[in-house]
């Protein structure tokens, strides 16, 4: 028992090590070293670094591409280096700030160990060394003095076995058939009693085909006992691996395929997350199976040893170091005369400043230009005055506070002035269990870190009964036609049949979706209607009976009367919206949807549990109309006047659609203000396109909004299109406060907007709440882009140009790969890697507060995974967060960039623009 709890615990550890990434279909933005999270970010990438084989930062090569664009300055070095510890060198006055200081604007192009040879003798650069015997004396000297020098730990040692060549092709196909969601013709016998017992099954009983390379492995298979964690054992002793060596032994098998192992252990965890079929799933299963395989694979001698690519790491550090000393001005001559404590004191400072600890310098400067240009010129607008509207608007619109939505938001702002918009998390608050008319099963739609324990069915209206009838026997005929069309590709005669006489046919839809995509679509959709009655429906989300639960499934069905008012006024008063509302409320739930990308989940709304939140806007819209709910929110300081009425709706990022729900209900004494509002969001949702258009080569830069709004539906629907949105890539800033602060502002798409008032939030209650959910999801979001960015390969999924769908529950290279995790190339390559900057508007202390009353925030705000500013809501002074206190910030010394429209800021222009203020 003793041993069994050991490796438990031994599973347990190297498990954290696993993305946390599930089915791509449900795709979560997170921190990619979330299991290093609670150690300081930048000794964190380090070490996860040397563990993963990883970048911690972008080269730097691409840091000096930065100083060359002016994107990173000398004084943001020079800021960064006055504020790290200093020490003299030399005697003549060097210190290690100036030291760092020259090297780095120098801007050296650093020396690889693995091309340090090709370097030396064919680069033009160093053809000096064979020819000048002074710089051959300085490379030598420089040789000497590092070869006793402190060295930066090259990271983890190599695997004690290697047998993937030949175990990942059976491996690979044995976890892909079993986690299959209903691709595979033929289902995995035996699954529904778990991995290792699928596995044992399929292999131990024989007549399976053996690959050459683990031949045998079903006889060695039934050697091996039924409990999973006990074959893990006995493997790990017919391995040899030693007591003291498991753990790491493990973790290293884990690594070689981190995405499926990483997706057993997710399905462990939360079976729910899978798209149609939940399975038992059990990382001690997929373990004990691969290290079965492992040992038929040494049994029949197909271990190889690890191979490693030949380097000369000292020859690369002396050659860096003859650089830099070029860079501080040192000759041979000069070199020579130190003193040994000089040459001792110079030695141990160019071995600190090795490329990590550059490039980690560059980071930092890198990102202090990002809050410089951001804060000072918001500061400085601050300091002119909120802008208000000063009556009542004519419209109010909430959007998620996703960064996409920001510019739709300022768009709609100037196209009808009088409007106000608002952010709040996409779920509105609402977390239920949701079934929709057409779904084949209900999903989770909130957040993955809360449980949903209500269920919502959207159902048909009294009297649609034989429509809702017809409609689902309608899309049965449909759904059999297409099963068995696919199913007959797959059989010997029909096959054959499909082959020559359907795959004739399917030249035609394959033309129009590549030479015509948005009109392909049109005709598809006008089919669709034709050939599906169409349905008025409703949500079933009322609940009388406090005790009613659903049997099946143990949740509440619908909301009481109690629960209700709780989710509007915590939308509400989280958004500092308790009073002065406008006749008409619009609360837009958002997602994305696109043509053949399996990434499209990414593009959705993490709120809601990296699915659409349409649902969720207009459930929100239900409740706040109800007249009883706004009864109860009057006795909670949220007064609701009778003549205003909200109406949800859904916001598609990818094409710019806008889809309003129930609009049957809206009162006729609201008709116009609903046409009004339908009619700017139309404007500011093509204008809107316009600007994301200016991003895409394909698009015209100078294009109208009409242009903009077509090129956005057309990648929306193009078969060939690896990008159909750029989804979080532009993200940089999220800011917490009053619309009043950063109205009129462009933040080029950069800032997630949550709406939050500090003079109302006296007992900071609402600002609790907001940051609770704000920084872990906006920093998960701009943490993953920052290691899918600088590390695609490793951190990332690469191009998504080899990508093929693996049983609907991940991507592969190819036919067999290990699952990809992470954000492939596509959407990641126009991001800025910095950590995302929080700008809230209240003041240090009781931000501080509200950061230290929760362990998470704590740890993302002082191991620095993400950056920290406030506003004081008063006074508009400005302090940014560093190591442990709060430095004040100048407003800006310069003018801030003004334009008449967004568009005359933006257009032509490709590149991240800086905030401007668009004065329309």
């Amino acid at each position: 028992m003793e041993a069994s709890n050991h490796l438990q615990h031994i599973l347990e550890h190297a498990a954290h090590l696993l993305p946390a990434q599930g089915p791509i279909g449900v795709f979560i933005h997170h921190n990619t070293l979330h299991a290093f999270q609670n150690k300081a970010f930048e000794d964190a990438v380090v070490e996860a670094g040397a563990i993963f084989g990883a970048e911690a930062y972008l080269r730097e090569d691409a840091f000096q591409a930065e100083c060359k664009r002016g994107r990173i300055l000398a004084e943001d070095i020079r800021h960064v280096l006055a504020n790290e510890p200093d020490a003299s060198v030399l005697v003549s006055g060097l210190t290690r700030s100036v030291l760092r200081e020259r090297i780095l604007l120098a801007a050296i192009r650093p020396v690889d160990p693995e091309t340090v040879d090709w370097r030396l003798t064919e680069s033009p650069e160093f053809a000096r060394l064979h020819h000048d015997a002074s710089e051959k004396r300085l490379f030598e000297w420089a040789e000497a003095l590092l070869e006793d020098a402190p060295e930066r730990s090259a990271g983890r040692k190599p695997r004690l076995l290697n047998a993937d060549e030949a175990i990942h092709p059976l491996l690979i196909r044995l976890a892909s058939v079993y986690l299959d969601q209903g691709v595979a013709y033929w289902p995995m016998p035996g699954r529904e009693h778990g991995f290792w017992a699928a596995v044992s099954h399929l292999l131990g009983t024989g007549g399976a085909i053996e690959p050459l390379a683990l031949a045998g492995v079903g006889a060695l298979l039934r050697k091996f006992p039924a409990d999973s964690m006990q074959a893990i054992d006995l493997a790990l002793d017919r391995l040899g691996i030693p007591e003291r060596d498991r753990q790491r032994y493990i973790e290293d098998e884990f690594l070689t395929m981190p995405g499926w192992a990483g997706l057993f252990h997710c399905l462990e965890k939360d079976p729910g997350l899978a798209p149609h079929i939940v399975l038992p799933c059990k990382l001690a299963d997929y373990l004990a199976v691969r290290l079965v395989l492992v040992c038929a694979a040494k049994e029949n001698g197909a271990v190889a040893e690890v191979v490693r690519i030949d380097s000369n790491p000292a020859r690369a550090r002396a050659l860096n170091a003859y650089l830099s000393l070029g860079a501080l001005g040192i000759d041979a001559a000069k070199a020579l005369q130190f003193s040994e404590s000089e040459r001792v004191a110079l030695r141990d400072e160019l071995a600190a400043f090795d490329d990590l600890e550059r490039r980690r310098i560059y980071q930092l400067a890198y990102e202090w230009r990002h809050l410089e240009s951001v804060l000072r010129p918001l500061v400085k607008r601050r300091q002119k005055g909120l802008v208000e509207l000063g009556e009542r608007a004519s419209a109010q619109v909430f959007f998620c506070i996703d960064e996409r939505e920001e510019s739709i938001r300022r768009h709609l702002e100037e196209v009808d002035p009088s409007v106000e918009t608002l952010g709040a998390a996409g779920f509105f608050g609402v977390a239920m269990h949701y079934q929709g008319v057409d779904d084949a099963h209900a999903v989770d739609l909130c957040p993955v870190i809360v449980k949903a324990a209500h269920r919502v069915q959207e159902r048909a209206q009294e009297g649609q009964e034989a429509v809702l009838a017809e409609r689902r026997s309608q899309r049965r005929k449909l759904a059999a036609f297409l099963h068995h069309s696919v199913i007959a590709s797959r059989t010997l005669v029909r096959g054959w049949f499909s082959t020559a006489v359907l795959g004739l046919f399917s030249i035609f839809p394959l033309i129009g979706k590549v030479m015509t995509p948005l009109g392909f679509a049109k005709v598809t959709t006008k089919l669709n209607e034709w050939f599906l009655p169409e349905l008025r429906t409703e949500l079933a989300f009322v609940r009388d009976d406090k005790e009613s639960h659903d049997a099946a499934h143990g949740l509440l069905q619908g909301f009481s009367l109690s629960e209700k008012a709780d989710r509007v006024a915590g939308t509400l008063f989280n958004a500092g919206l308790v009073g002065n509302f406008s006749r008409i409320v619009v609360v837009l739930g958002h997602g994305s949807t696109s043509l053949n990308n399996p990434h499209e989940s990414a593009h959705d709304c993490g709120a809601c549990g990296g699915r659409r939140g349409g649902p969720n806007g207009r459930i929100f819209a239900a409740m706040a109309n109800h007249p009883q709910v706004r009864a109860v929110l009057v006795g909670r300081g949220i007064v609701i006047p009778e003549d205003t009425w909200f109406v949800g709706g859904y916001h598609d990022t990818c094409h710019d659609g806008i889809t309003l729900y129930d609009l049957d209900a809206v009162p006729a004494s609201h008709v116009e203000d609903l046409k009004r509002i339908t009619k700017n969001l139309d404007e500011a949702r093509a204008r809107s396109a316009q600007e994301r258009a200016r991003r895409f080569e394909a698009a015209d830069p100078h294009g109208s909004p009409s242009d903009g709004l077509l090129h956005v539906e057309e990648r929306a629907e193009h078969l060939a299109e690896p990008r159909p949105e750029y989804g979080h890539c532009t993200n940089a800033i999220t800011i917490v406060g009053r619309r009043a602060l950063t109205r009129g502002m462009f933040f080029d798409r950069r800032a997630f907007l949550t709406s939050y008032d500090a003079t109302i939030d006296t007992d900071n209650a609402a600002l609790a709440r907001v940051m609770g959910a704000v920084i872990p999801v906006c920093g998960g979001i701009s943490l993953e882009y920052y290691f899918s960015l600088v590390d695609n390969e490793r951190y990332g999924c690469g191009t998504k140009l080899p990508h093929n769908i693996s049983g609907l529950v991940g991507v592969m290279n190819g036919a067999t790969s290990d699952l990809r995790t992470g954000l492939p190339w596509q959407m990641v390559e126009i991001h800025e890697p910095v950590r995302i900057l929080f700008i809230v508007e209240t003041t240090p202390e009781r931000l501080m507060g509200v950061i230290h009353k929760s362990a998470e925030l704590t740890e993302f705000v002082e191991n620095r995974w993400i950056r920290l500013s406030t506003i004081d809501p008063e006074t508009g002074e400005a302090n940014y967060y560093d190591r442990g206190r709060f430095h004040p910030v100048a407003p800006a010394d310069w003018e801030i960039p003004v334009a008449k429209s967004s568009a005359d800021w933006y257009l032509g222009k490709m590149e991240h623009l800086p905030v401007a203020l668009i004065e329309n």
